[in-house]
């Protein structure tokens, strides 16, 4: 089998020669190419991976930087981390007007075509994602601030749910447009969001059902209607609402940090087992403090748990970041 013939098989629950192996990414990437001894850009392809992410770049007008910073399409800044100070675009928003005065991108000014070349240079032998990180309750969140989007989510429903809106329309004309662009060289439609913690919901599940749910529902149908697989991102311990994901579509939880789970991985499996699939459960925060064959031994045990009857794609719960060494991440995915 070739890397999209066996991770498609691990969604559909099939047999398969091994279990599939992908990440979603490689922040370690020059020091394991230096490792290897190949280029930067061939590290990912030397582990051997199922799986690669292909998303379509903006190519419409941003702001122009002010104060030595730069914006994103959204005019919000890039401030390159969650705890640099940052001014945000509807901080102080009140009403309706001021939804209406921001500036927003223009959901067609994205390089759909030059993703599907990308993609079709992939297709015989990967199983191609995208668009990738396109969130509605984070995207809200870099907009509001992320205690004021909360607030807002309380006594400003209204504003909130504009905005919500503004988001999800958008992100609905990309998905459409990069899932017709790239045709079947893309099987699996991706999106994520994140709204838990390590320890449980960041918002009441009522308020996720009223505002995220529906609207996620309508994002998966456009992969269904195309016969595309769904893959959702959502880190930290969601079984509050898993089932809900399930209810709607999703086909691939990534990513399965199981050191959040108040359950074990094998009640993981046994509960939800038969309705998805499961991707990552390797533990980052662990990875750099672990030996080789520390690594292994957790690769097995999560192969055991999650893999029997297919639907498990193994790989690391997160990022692999530039503190794991290339020996572990050599570990792992051997």
């Amino acid at each position: 089998m070739n890397g999209r013939e066996r991770e498609l098989a691990a969604i559909r629950h099939e047999p398969c020669d091994r279990v599939p192996i992908d990440c979603m990414a490689f922040d370690n990437g020059e020091a394991l190419a230096a490792h290897l001894g190949v280029p930067v850009a061939d590290a990912r392809r030397a582990m051997q991976l199922d799986g690669v992410a292909v998303g379509a770049a903006y190519t419409g007008p941003r702001p122009e930087p002010r104060d030595g910073i730069g914006f994103t399409e959204w005019n919000t800044p890039r401030t390159g981390d969650y705890a640099t100070w940052r001014k945000y675009p509807f901080s102080c928003a009140s009403t309706l007007a001021d939804v209406e005065r921001h500036v927003w991108p223009d959901p067609e000014a994205y390089d759909v075509d030059g993703a599907a070349r990308t993609a079709r240079s992939f297709a015989d032998r990967l199983a191609v994602r995208g668009p990738g990180w396109n969130p509605l309750f984070c995207r809200v969140c870099d907009l509001f601030g992320m205690e004021e989007a909360m607030v807002a989510m309380m006594i400003k429903p209204a504003v909130f749910e504009s905005v919500i809106d503004r988001v999800f329309a958008h992100t609905y004309c990309l998905c459409e447009r990069l899932l017709d662009a790239c045709g079947d060289a893309m099987p699996i439609l991706t999106l994520g969001d994140d709204f838990a913690t390590q320890s449980g919901m960041m918002i009441d599940p009522a308020n996720w059902r009223r505002y995220l749910k529906p609207r996620y529902a309508k994002l998966f149908e456009i992969a269904k209607t195309r016969g595309r697989y769904v893959w959702f991102h959502a880190c930290g311990n969601i079984l509050e609402v898993l089932p809900d994901l399930i209810d709607i579509g999703v086909d691939v939880w990534e990513t399965v940090q199981l050191h959040t789970l108040p359950i074990t991985p094998e009640q993981l499996k046994r509960e939800y087992g038969r309705h998805i699939t499961f991707f990552g459960a390797i533990n980052t925060q662990r990875l750099p403090f672990m030996r080789p064959q520390e690594v292994r031994t957790e690769v097995r045990r999560c192969i055991r748990a999650l893999g029997e009857g297919g639907g498990y794609i193994c790989g690391p719960d997160h990022h692999l970041k530039p503190d794991v060494s290339p020996e572990n991440t050599i570990a792992l995915f051997d």
